[in-house]
């Protein structure tokens, strides 16, 4: 699909340890990511550094409340994408998944102007009766 070239980014660790639950042991992020738990536990170093997890050894990955603004964050940036391509036309599925991709890479600024562009189409959209 394209994202797996972007799939050890950092921000895909956040996201995955907030999809279980916010807790995980470093095997299990590995296993969701798909990498192997040397490769794992290196980003989850390199994230414990940035404050944005805390690494417990055996008592697992903890997501810091740092780490969670961040994914909350990310969360609305991709919401704000989709919602634009949706706008426009772009099938669901599609929406959703170049959404994924953007998020991580995009300027906060473009996503302001295209989600002020989707609200202002949505407007027209329901003034013409769609």
């Amino acid at each position: 699909m394209g994202h797996e070239l972007l799939r050890y980014r950092p921000e895909h660790y956040l996201e995955a340890l907030h999809q279980l639950g916010g807790r995980a042991s470093l095997s299990a992020l590995a296993r969701v990511v798909g990498v192997k738990p040397s490769t794992a536990r290196k980003m989850v170093l390199y994230l414990q550094g940035e404050g944005l997890v805390e690494y417990r050894g055996r008592g697992g990955v903890l997501l810091t409340e740092a780490g969670r603004a961040r994914v909350e964050y990310l969360d609305r940036i991709h919401s704000s994408l989709a919602e634009f391509f949706k706008a426009i036309g772009v099938e669901e599925e599609l929406a959703e998944s170049e959404a994924e991709k953007l998020e991580h890479v995009i300027d906060p600024r473009v996503v302001e102007r295209l989600a002020a562009v989707a609200q202002l189409l949505k407007s027209l959209k329901a003034l013409c009766g769609r």
